[in-house]
């Protein structure tokens, strides 16, 4: 039997989804968000400093360049180019296996993507799937990054006839 759930978050998104369990009705809202130009464009950016790419731009020492400098940071630049530019793809793969480590097909997904970024000449955005977009946007959402005070509560007036939701 299917039950309403109010999707909400305190930067004043507020969605009400019918669905059979608050885990679908997280799919379900996740869903609804995949043309949403701004999570659509942090995902499928391949702008070092405008998106996802930007999180797994880093080893464990920190962020693998300077944008204030825009150049690397002192620990890289002992390096050739190309040592720098494997080192860098290196740790890339790396960050992007660990953030879809429960889903590797997404994983290899974004690296594919990336590659073709990578080997255009003109400016590409990158392309995926819809499941690796919902997926995707729910692990953002879950980080807790994206939207603050994110809860999906579930409406129950069996016994009333209103429902205070916090």
């Amino acid at each position: 039997m299917s039950h309403l759930y109010v999707v909400y978050t305190l930067n004043s998104t507020i969605s009400v989804v019918k669905a059979e369990s608050k885990e679908e009705a997280f799919d379900i809202f996740a869903m609804n968000q995949i043309d949403n130009e701004s999570f659509k464009t942090f995902i499928t950016s391949s702008s070092i400093n405008l998106g996802l790419l930007e999180e797994f731009f880093e080893d464990n020492q920190g962020y693998l360049l300077d944008l204030y400098q825009d150049e690397y940071p002192e620990r890289l630049q002992h390096l050739n180019e190309q040592e720098q530019e494997d080192y860098i793809d290196g740790w890339i793969e790396r960050n992007v296996k660990e953030f879809w480590e429960d889903e590797p097909k997404f994983a290899l997904e974004y690296l594919q993507e990336l590659d073709k970024a990578k080997q255009s000449k003109a400016p590409y955005t990158m392309k995926f799937s819809d499941a690796f977009l919902m997926f995707t946007i729910k692990k953002i959402i879950q980080q807790g990054d994206w939207y603050e005070g994110f809860d999906i509560v579930k409406i129950d007036l069996t016994d009333k006839n209103y429902q205070t939701i916090y």
